[in-house]
């Protein structure tokens, strides 16, 4: 599992059957000048994957490497490093010295005291104390450098541990049982060439990559069993830049094991002759979508199937803009900002208060606490996903006086609900304020709202079918939220789990009449939606049916209807028009001209 940089990392030569590199970086001459006279020409050692795991029972784990292009014998100083299951560092290998051998495929073997032994290959770094975890862990070589490579296995479940210690994931585990007594796991090399060890056999999921096979080390000495495949080559790029990016200019690097030459081109423009492996270079690039491809060409002709990237090129810096933002004077030592960058979506944000650095800030909005009386400034910058910062802050200045009437209500948050449809009869609600000291009210199914802790709720006998909760907060000032947070979901239990009580246990879908008994669908009424346009993200509809003991259905946008009852309170809705269709049903019928509220949410 291997992670590039994009247009950052400029990675080091490979021999002609995969990719050579025809300049260097300016300030790594020096230090290439001094390889070129101490090692064999272009050693490295990051083009390597993660081959092999053995966890023997007998002072025999073994781990394997192999290299995916030659000269990446240059090995000193570099490790292979041992996580247990939940992530955690458990064991480091060293090289002191490089390896003799490099071509591309040669494979390194680093190994217990007792592997030669016990399989009559001797490890090229002996590490006395190697343990292999069998039930679950993950080996890794080149951890936090550029490429890192990583597997994992049976019962791992530390990614995030593994993405901050390594820089790289290992997707889901190989085994996921743990490694069977006895086996290894070993890297299956798919998809290009079947034969080869390459760049494109690594989807980085451990469980697609790896599989169980019976153990068979193999050192630095070892014959190289892999073989170039034949036909038309099949290329695949290696560098390239960021899917967005803040550089008007790109490298690409790429490689097809078979190919004797490449043809790349950019965008409409005709193939044309690019070095061996690259890098090919492109400059004064425009804003906007541009698309890469390359394929590489041998005797049997051109890749019928070039490798091809696209990737966006934004310069343009993001200007945040402030939605919300307390009154001037305000009467609350308590203020919320929130804020967005337009047209620029996954953007980040900094935020400063009254000079101070700024600092990470929630995408979501923010909440300063305790402010005295006086002249308070807030700033916030936005950096967009290609990298580009805001050149100057967007500010708001307000003064806070705190002898004046708060008459701003609250805001309330639900911060956990139980899942949609629930199979149990009983859930949990917590929540928050944006205002300390806040107190909360409660209502479940339509009911009067009442006062509820405010550590959360919990709701125990719950029927079969649709429930609704809101809740509201109630400042230290007595001023009210006036759009509650809510949640409607679907409780589905198992045959037999509640006994006495069935799906027709509430107001608003009591017993269906029988249907011989109808002649007509019930009428369905909607008596409470918001606005035409609203800021809420999560509206209530309130409604009701010309005829008792109906139930309903809802329908938001393009999804279909499903059993929901009153009110009905949304998932949490983009900006934009939206519509909502509620039907009632009874006795077999259903309202064929469901009531429709149609409205467009808004930023604040």
């Amino acid at each position: 599992m291997q992670k590039h940089m994009g247009v950052q990392r400029r990675g080091w030569g490979k021999t002609n059957a995969v990719r050579w590199r025809a300049r260097l970086c300016l300030p790594l001459l020096a230090i290439s000048l001094l390889l070129l006279i101490a090692a064999p020409a272009q050693a490295t050692f990051h083009l390597i994957k993660v081959r092999e795991v053995y966890p023997g029972s007998n002072d025999d784990s073994y781990v394997e490497l192999q290299m995916f292009a030659g000269g990446q014998n240059f090995l000193s100083g570099h490790s292979m490093k041992l996580y247990n299951a939940a992530g955690a560092l458990i064991h480091t290998s060293t090289f002191s010295s490089t390896v003799p051998n490099s071509a591309n495929q040669q494979t390194v073997l680093v190994g217990d005291t007792k592997v030669q032994q016990t399989f009559g290959v001797a490890p090229d770094l002996l590490d006395e104390g190697l343990a292999v975890p069998a039930a679950g862990g993950a080996a890794c070589w080149n951890a936090g450098g550029i490429p890192a490579d990583c597997v994992a296995w049976g019962n791992f479940n530390g990614a995030g541990a593994l993405q901050a210690a390594t820089g790289t994931s290992a997707g889901a585990p190989a085994s996921p049982s743990g490694i069977s007594v006895g086996k290894a796991i070993r890297r299956t090399i798919e998809p290009g060439c079947p034969t080869l060890l390459e760049e494109s056999d690594d989807s980085d999921v451990s469980a697609t990559d790896f599989a169980e096979v019976n153990p068979a080390p193999r050192n630095d000495s070892s014959p190289i069993v892999e073989h170039t495949c034949a036909g038309a080559p099949n290329t695949a790029i290696d560098d390239r830049p960021a899917p967005r990016s803040n550089s008007n200019s790109a490298e690409f690097t790429y490689e097809a094991p078979t190919a004797t030459s490449y043809e790349c081109r950019l965008d409409a423009a005709v193939f044309s002759a690019c070095p061996l492996g690259g890098p090919v270079e492109y400059t004064a690039l425009s804003e906007g979508s541009h698309t890469f491809q390359v394929r590489g060409v041998n005797a049997s002709g051109p890749d019928p199937t070039p490798a091809s990237y696209t990737w966006v090129v934004d310069t343009t810096p993001p200007v945040a803009t402030i939605d919300t933002h307390p009154d001037d004077p305000s009467p609350g030592a308590t203020v919320q900002f929130t804020y967005h960058a337009p047209s620029e979506s996954g953007s980040t944000f900094k935020c400063a208060l009254d000079g101070a650095p700024a600092a990470n800030c929630p995408t979501s909005g923010i909440t300063y606490h305790g402010l005295a009386d006086g002249s308070h400034s807030f700033a916030v910058e936005a950096t967009d996903a290609a990298g580009n910062a805001q050149l100057a802050p967007t500010e708001f200045t307000w003064t806070v006086d705190n002898s004046l009437a708060d008459t701003t209500p609250p805001e309330t948050t639900l911060l956990s609900k139980p899942s949609d449809p629930s199979a149990s009869p009983t859930v949990s609600f917590t929540y928050e304020a944006n205002e300390p000291g806040s107190s909360f009210e409660c209502a479940l199914d339509g009911t009067a709202f009442a006062t509820c802790p405010a550590t959360g709720t919990s709701y125990g006998g719950l029927a079969d079918g649709p429930h609704s909760f809101q809740v509201r907060a109630v400042d230290p000032s007595g001023n009210v939220d006036l759009s509650p947070a809510g949640y409607s979901f679907v409780v589905v239990l198992a045959a037999g789990s509640a006994p006495g009580q069935t799906a027709s246990a509430t107001p608003d879908s009591p017993p269906l009449a029988s249907p011989a008994k109808r002649t007509a669908a019930p009428n369905t009424t909607l008596s409470g939606k918001p606005a035409a346009r609203t800021h809420d993200r999560t509206p209530t509809f309130r409604f009701h049916a010309s005829a008792a003991g109906a139930r309903y259905q809802c329908k938001l946008d393009r999804g279909p209807f499903k059993a929901c009852r009153s009110p009905f309170t949304t998932a949490p809705l983009t900006f934009g028009r939206h519509t909502l269709k509620v039907r009632a049903l009874l006795g077999g019928l259903a309202d064929p001209t469901p009531a429709t509220a149609i409205f467009e949410v808004v930023p604040k």
